[in-house]
């Protein structure tokens, strides 16, 4: 009775560090993140986290072994999403904890919030003032389309330059992308106060938005 109790916890344990697996590189939390935001496919992922399409690949197999992500076919790409939203709800939880638990991962942020022409808002005061505010959501257009804040306008950092003209320089624009861990909301902010407009980052995500309106 004993060695079954002992063969039933080792069995346990043996599939649940599959999931420790497939969380133990940078580059596939990255990923991991990325898919909080909607499905890609490898090819976006590629070019979003920076890495070659092979390796890109081989992180997604990895994740995939681990039960984190799983593939459906869309014409000729292969497109991956996170295997259920509970992924999503634990990659959010473990940047809280790294957030609280990490001290350097609080001094990379306050480094990226202390340079000039950053101003950045809380997202309690983001909610209070986004309704008289323009928001602006500097995510690819995938992800905007997946899931945005209220009334928020799309410009993918990329095309910010090229699109301010079309934007006002005589209210606040709230700028948000993919939360924490992404520092385009920053550059973004840094690039509109640096051409005369009134805008605060605000370092948090869609994610972080709707689980405060709940």
């Amino acid at each position: 009775m004993f060695e079954q109790a002992v063969n039933y916890k080792n069995g346990l344990y043996k599939e649940l560090s599959k999931i420790g697996k497939g969380l133990s590189s940078d580059r596939r939390l990255e990923i991991l993140d990325l898919l909080t935001q909607a499905p890609k496919s490898v090819e976006t992922i590629a070019n979003g986290v920076g890495i070659s399409v092979a390796n890109a690949s081989r992180h997604l197999q990895i994740l995939k072994d681990s039960h984190l992500v799983k593939t459906k076919r869309k014409g000729n790409h292969i497109i991956y999403s996170l295997s259920s939203p509970k992924i999503s709800d634990f990659v959010h939880l473990l940047t809280d904890i790294g957030n609280s638990e990490l001290s350097d991962m609080k001094t990379i942020q306050d480094k990226s919030d202390a340079q000039d022409n950053v101003k950045t808002i809380s997202l309690k005061q983001a909610q209070e003032e986004y309704k008289n505010s323009f928001v602006l959501d500097v995510r690819p257009s995938d992800e905007y389309a997946a899931g945005h804040i209220q009334s928020a306008i799309n410009v993918p950092l990329e095309t910010l330059k090229e699109s301010m003209p079309k934007l006002p320089k005589d209210q606040k624009i709230i700028v948000y992308c993919r939360g924490r861990l992404c520092a385009n909301s920053n550059i973004a902010t840094q690039i509109l106060n640096r051409n005369g407009f009134d805008a605060v980052s605000l370092n948090s995500s869609y994610y972080d938005w709707n689980k405060i309106t709940e």
